[in-house]
């Protein structure tokens, strides 16, 4: 339903009567004073040229039905309503506003009535926008909810309505200003409340001021963020006073440099007046600093690259007279050099210091490489064929460990593609890599390594459907210093068949193997299985709109204390006109090693009518 001018508020006015017969009920008392409340804000603008543009809304019912076995059941209904305002002031690009109101009750029953829980929450929102289009938009955004409990005797596993009579609040005030440069500042104001309606119940209250900035320059970038934000909880006596200030900055006068710098400052302050003990206070303080900058060069038309950065870091902290000192100051650098076209070269360096106030350690490390990789050779049989080497040096100086390592690794790959008729291919790949790692210094050792891999895959579209089989094989083991072997064996199936223009199955199957061996410790062998059918229809019955769903899933493992899952939903969605309704059925089984199987049997049951 959509209405225009401003003479379409006089008929809006009347829509509190629509609950007027349950005006005795928390549910009727509550919806129509937020009902009120939207329609009295907006008859005032109306008479001062508002114009009501559009009015819709929805209601609605859903049924629950949760049966767990060795637990009580239990069965929630509950109904929603919703109602949506959006008009303008003079004119849309003077103001513009939009107003919503939404209900809930739920009643939920536990164990064949013998205790119940009901519920009722409403909602209601306001966001109005000044001068939406120019250069100095404000922003207000206005929401709050009720919720109150009638009846309390436990938790519903089937709604999030709570067991709890609450009040929110949320206020949002923007007001930001471009310039004709592009530049954008911005003022906010934000306030959050969470209070219980009980007598001595806890009150909660969160406080922020914001600002930002965002500078656009030829070849740079500047943008600044700083809050200030106050949290206070009634029941603790708690107070928190937050200060964050972030600035970065972007330099990038060409394509081919660029430095990115950033800063933080994070000032926080806990303060509670109830003690953790006789003789502390829980207050605490926390100060961090931190300051980055990094610059990369990386021209597109030449063969070397170089990046580097230094980074501070700063901590201080105090909680309950145990102070904490931290400061930490690194910097980094790194090339790489493309010599010829299958042989590149980097290098790389770090340097860092740590003091926590009481031990300082400076630590620094250092790594060059190389790795040369061969044309893709055509063989006569058909394979493609690529091998590899790689090496690098490393060494790494620190107050407790210093030491120096040697690493070469030599590998080759073999692929194959083969066409095996209109609609399917196959696909093999074999790998195979030998390494070793020589260590020197505080640290010596002797590793050797050598992998073995391999994937056959197999897909076809035919007979009105998809099919894909793959296999994945691997092999890796250790030798010398840190003997280790690992097994992996994994094969997946899926396939895709449409039954009919209004029809279509699926189906999926993964089965893995994985077999590890540490240091002679004894095998860790797991297998794990997980499969899926999926049977959708368009139009059960025949009926338009009339769609089913069927989903099974199961999942299996040999690991100790595994849990076994199965999965079963059967839905039914309907949609005729401006009416969706929903019906569906849902199966767990969960089995473990324990014996303690459960099943859960949980019906859904919703209808929504639009407007």
């Amino acid at each position: 339903m959509k209405r225009s001018g401003p003479s379409a508020l006089g008929g809006g006015c009347s829509y509190n009567e629509i609950n007027a017969g349950a005006a005795g009920t928390v549910t009727g008392r509550t919806l129509c004073a937020w009902t009120l409340w939207t329609v009295l804000l907006l008859c005032p603008l109306s008479a001062q040229g508002f114009a009501l543009t559009d009015v819709s809304g929805n209601v609605g019912y859903t049924f629950r039905s949760l049966d767990k076995t060795g637990s009580e059941d239990t069965v929630s209904n509950q109904l929603q309503g919703a109602l949506n305002f959006k008009g303008y002031l003079f004119e849309p690009w003077i103001a513009t506003a939009d107003a919503g109101l939404r209900a809930t009750w739920d009643r939920s029953e536990f164990d064949g009535n013998a205790s119940t829980n009901e519920t009722t929450i409403t909602t209601g929102d306001l966001n109005l926008s000044v001068l939406p289009r120019s250069r100095t938009p404000f922003l207000l955004t206005y929401q709050a909810s009720d919720s109150r409990v009638d009846l309390v005797s436990r938790a519903s596993p089937l709604n999030t309505l709570g067991n709890t009579e609450f009040r929110t609040s949320r206020l949002s005030l923007k007001q930001s200003y471009f310039t004709k440069q592009g530049h954008r500042f911005q003022l906010r104001y934000d306030n959050n409340s969470w209070k219980q309606a009980q007598p001595g119940g806890e009150d909660y209250e969160d406080e922020l001021f914001g600002a930002e900035m965002d500078l656009k320059m030829p070849g740079q970038t500047l943008i600044a963020k700083t809050s200030v934000q106050n949290t206070q909880r009634s029941v603790l006596d708690q107070r928190t006073d937050i200060f964050i200030l972030n600035i970065d900055h972007f330099y990038y006068p060409s394509r081919d440099l660029r430095v990115d710098t950033m800063a933080n400052v994070y000032n926080s302050d806990y303060k509670s007046r109830q003690p953790l003990n006789s003789t502390n206070q829980p207050n605490s303080s926390t100060d961090l600093n931190q300051f980055s900058s990094f610059i990369f060069w990386r021209p597109q038309d030449r063969p070397l690259s170089i990046s580097g950065g230094v980074r501070f870091y700063g901590l201080e902290g105090d909680t309950t007279g145990n102070r904490l000192e931290l400061t930490n100051y690194s910097a980094t650098g790194g090339l790489f050099y493309q010599y010829t076209r299958n042989l590149r070269l980097d290098a790389n360096v770090d340097f860092v210091s740590n003091d926590n106030g009481e031990a300082s350690d400076v630590s620094s490390r250092g790594r060059a490489g190389a790795l040369y990789q061969s044309d893709i050779y055509d063989l006569f049989t058909g394979f493609n064929y690529q091998w590899y080497g790689q090496g690098s040096l490393s060494a790494r100086n620190a107050r407790e460990r210093n030491d120096r390592a040697v690493l070469l690794k030599l590998g080759h790959d073999l692929q194959r593609y083969w066409r095996t008729g209109p609609t399917s291919n196959l696909r093999l790949s074999l790998s195979q890599v030998v390494s070793g790692d020589e260590q020197f210094g505080d640290v010596d050792a002797s590793i050797q390594r050598l992998d073995h891999s391999g994937s056959l895959s197999w897909d076809s579209s035919a007979q009105g459907g998809m099919s894909f089989l793959q296999l994945t094989l691997s092999d890796a083991r250790n030798f010398g210093d840190d003997e280790s072997n690992q097994q992996f064996v994994n094969f997946q199936a899926q396939r895709t068949q449409v039954l009919s223009r209004l029809s279509n199955l699926t189906g999926n199957l993964t089965v893995q193997y994985v077999s590890q061996d540490f240091n002679g410790r004894g095998d860790n062998d797991r297998v794990t299985g997980t499969g899926q059918v999926n049977y959708t229809h368009s139009a059960v019955f025949g009926v338009p709109r009339l769609r089913f769903l069927s989903d099974l899933r199961i999942s299996r493992t040999d690991v100790a204390n595994n849990v076994d899952r199965l999965e079963w939903e059967n839905r039914l969605d309907y949609t005729i006109g401006m009416t969706e309704a929903r019906f569906s059925w849902r199966y767990f089984d969960l089995s473990g090693d324990t014996g303690e199987d459960q099943q859960f049997n949980l019906i859904y049951f919703q209808v929504t009518r639009r407007f």
